[in-house]
């Protein structure tokens, strides 16, 4: 018998599903948010959510449908957290993260999505050649996407208690924390011939 729509609430089970509010999730609720996946149909952004959290790895499939085209801009920082961040499956997206956070020729989506994942692609890994270029785009005062490199790095070298603004909520162009973070980055990927720029790494 099919699950009808209106059976649950995608974002009550979602607010279950990330411990914020009490109760489990039932197998019926996650494959309720699988079907609205697989008809393309209602809260896709939260039925994302829960098969990341509540789902298994065999749903990567159901997830990566979100992950390429214009249709899907809306949905990829979503589904590409779901795959990494919920399912742990950063091994398996690792070639695609890389890409994605030096593709300079997209809107954002891809390319903010890919570096907001940062910490789960340098967990365990390492790629020299990557933490350098992200510290050129957080050097470039060009760049869009410097801000979420800045908020990556402050992660990845823990450094949250050593800045007074860690989640970057005054961060501009530069001050001396960006210099601290910079400085930091630079001596775990080995780079101490940075520099501040302008169009170095925009897009």
């Amino acid at each position: 018998m099919p699950i009808k729509s209106a059976t649950f609430d995608v974002q009550d089970i979602c607010l279950r599903a990330k411990g914020l509010e009490p109760g489990v999730v039932t197998p019926e609720e996650v494959e309720f948010a699988r079907s609205i996946l697989r008809s393309r149909t209602g809260d896709i952004p939260g039925a994302v959510i829960v098969v990341g959290l509540c789902g298994e790895t065999v749903d990567a499939p159901l997830l990566e449908a979100f992950l390429h085209g214009d249709d899907n801009n809306v949905y990829v920082e979503y589904s590409l957290k779901a795959l990494c961040r919920y399912l742990r499956l950063t091994d398996r997206y690792r070639p695609l993260l890389r890409e994605w956070m030096q593709m300079k020729d997209d809107e954002g989506y891809r390319r903010m999505a890919a570096i907001n994942l940062a910490k789960e692609y340098f967990s365990g890994f390492e790629d020299r050649e990557l933490g350098r270029y992200l510290i050129d785009v957080l050097c470039d005062l060009e760049d869009s996407c410097r801000s979420s490199v800045r908020h990556v790095f402050v992660g990845i070298l823990k450094m949250q208690n050593q800045l007074t603004d860690p989640f970057g909520l005054r961060f501009e162009e530069w001050d001396e924390e960006t210099t601290l973070i910079v400085n930091a980055a630079a001596q775990k990927f080995g780079y101490h011939d940075w520099k501040i720029s302008h169009g170095y790494a925009a897009h």
